[in-house]
């Protein structure tokens, strides 16, 4: 007992000391929107629905918020599964038996490493692959309360992130049937959980049915974040397209942007079913973007290399083999219709880690020894410098918005709704522990097209005539032409037949405030 303690009281230190050293915050600016929309920063009240993550967690953040704000608990409670998550690898890890002191060690670092690389940009993707990533850790265990600790955590990850939890999940489940053989009763607790995972998906999806217009949008946003994160939309051409979609709102689709009345529902399903038809010749040429992964890919093929060489026992060599086949039609199969985003490489990675540690061969040699401790070191060192180049990223960002774009928005009233065009505007950078007293009530557009939470406005460019609508925007982005704001104007008079003005509000040289008004 007191082992597990001394591991949780460092995994603490450890969080506090990396939250601390590096400029923490969000990789994108998800977790920022959910995170006003549980605390009541975007709507004036605490709400559940946080779109990406289940209404269940969402309802209890909401319910912790509604008691103080004082506390960011969107962000303490991904610090507490953090912390519980690393604190049940590691010390699974380290009580493993037949692992050398060594081995021990080495994927000790790496994790670490990779778990300083998931910090320095927090994420709600990620923060699920971990705590499902420890889940199935701990289903492999004897212990019966380990592995019902197991099943609440890979629960818990789903409503996080249901698809993050799915692919990690997906990734150790041939290591857990491999472990299990043929004892069934351990199967029990993996069907309970199942049971349960799915049982939280459908109580989601009953809860936002029940709503009309949350229905709605719910619909509408995963068909729209499928087309945005979907490299072969970007490939059709004018003639591609369906006759009742104009060319320039499908390029402000891409752009984050959509004119909600132009590209409703109907629109999207029906881009969606032209995408889907991509011919697969041209879906394989994303492969090449693969290649921003080499690095961790070769040394991935290295190990198995040399695990698949030193073992004797035929049934794990196989195993090995068909594990590699398995790994490599998944990776190929998100990259054909998707961009396969760090974060979710991240969250593959670190199973297939997990993994080739608990199929290590028992007979140790010196050439395997060294080759494997190379690769993880090379690999570390790898992380390392991206830990580097991220917090160099993550600086930056935070001298842009707190310099530049933060006093900007803290121009707009209280009262007023403001929107960025495109993803100019870097909510990320925003300190993850003081969400709670930002300035601003509302964002429109984006993915937040079609929220119940923007009635009445956020539907369609109309919204953007309103006296209390702010536009941000970088300053070429509205003086130049054929940029976003121009061609905004061109569609509005198009669609609604008014003719449109942009009046400056401020800038500072690089970034703007403006507003849209009816040209005289």
């Amino acid at each position: 007992m007191k082992d597990k303690l001394y591991i949780l009281a460092a995994n603490i230190v450890y969080f506090a000391v990396m939250a601390w050293m590096l400029p923490l915050g969000f990789e994108e600016n998800d977790d920022v929107m959910m995170a006003m929309i549980a605390n009541g920063s975007y709507s004036g009240a605490p709400d559940y629905h946080l779109v990406y993550i289940n209404v269940l967690y969402g309802w209890v953040l909401a319910g912790l918020y509604s008691l103080t704000k004082v506390v960011e608990w969107y962000t303490l409670s991904f610090a507490v599964l953090h912390v519980l998550s690393m604190s049940a690898l590691s010390y699974c890890l380290i009580t493993m038996p037949n692992r050398a002191r060594w081995e021990k060690i080495l994927w000790l670092i790496i994790l670490y490493v990779l778990w300083a690389r998931i910090i320095v940009a927090l994420q709600f993707t990620t923060t699920a692959g971990l705590v499902c990533l420890a889940g199935c850790v701990l289903l492999l265990r004897e212990s019966k309360k380990a592995r019902w600790s197991g099943v609440a955590m890979v629960i818990i990850a789903a409503l996080i992130r249901f698809w993050a939890a799915g692919l990690v999940g997906l990734l150790m489940a041939p290591i857990i049937v491999y472990t299990y053989r043929l004892e069934w009763r351990k199967y029990i607790a993996v069907v309970v959980m199942l049971t349960a995972v799915v049982g939280c998906r459908v109580a989601n999806q009953k809860i936002y049915d029940r709503d009309p217009e949350w229905k709605y949008y719910r619909t509408y946003n995963l068909l729209r974040a499928q087309l945005n994160d979907n490299p072969n939309a970007y490939t059709l051409r004018p003639s591609q397209l369906p006759e009742n979609i104009n060319w320039i709102d499908y390029q402000l689709l891409l752009r984050f942007i959509p004119d909600g009345e132009q590209i409703d529902l109907a629109a999207i399903r029906q881009l969606s079913a032209v995408v889907g038809k991509v011919p697969v010749r041209d879906q394989w040429q994303n492969l090449y973007r693969l290649d921003k992964y080499a690095v961790e890919i070769v040394i991935l093929i290295a190990m198995l290399v040399l695990m698949i060489l030193t073992t004797g026992n035929r049934t794990k060599y196989i195993f090995l083999i068909a594990y590699a086949v398995f790994v490599a039609i998944l990776i190929i199969h998100v990259s054909l219709d998707g961009f396969l985003k760090n974060r979710v490489f991240l969250c593959m990675l670190m199973p297939m880690l997990v993994t080739d540690f608990m199929l290590l061969p028992k007979t140790t040699g010196k050439r395997r020894q060294w080759g494997i401790g190379i690769a993880m070191v090379v690999l570390s060192g790898w992380y390392m410098y991206q830990i580097y180049a991220e917090c160099v990223t993550a600086s930056y960002n935070r001298y842009v918005w707190e310099r530049l774009q933060r006093p900007l928005i803290d121009f707009v009233p209280s009262d007023a709704q403001v929107t960025t065009i495109g993803t100019t505007m870097m909510m990320e950078a925003v300190n993850p522990w003081h969400i709670w007293p930002y300035k601003c009530e509302k964002y429109t557009l984006g993915w937040m097209t079609w929220s119940p939470l923007n009635q009445p406005v956020g539907h369609s460019y109309r919204a953007l005539l309103r006296d209390d609508m702010y536009i941000f925007t970088d300053v070429q982005g509205y003086k130049q032409e054929r940029t976003a704001v121009p061609r905004i104007c061109e569609q509005i008079e198009l669609h609604y037949g008014v003719p449109t003005k942009v009046v400056p509000i401020c800038h500072n040289g690089r970034y703007a405030l403006i507003r849209l008004q009816i040209a005289d």
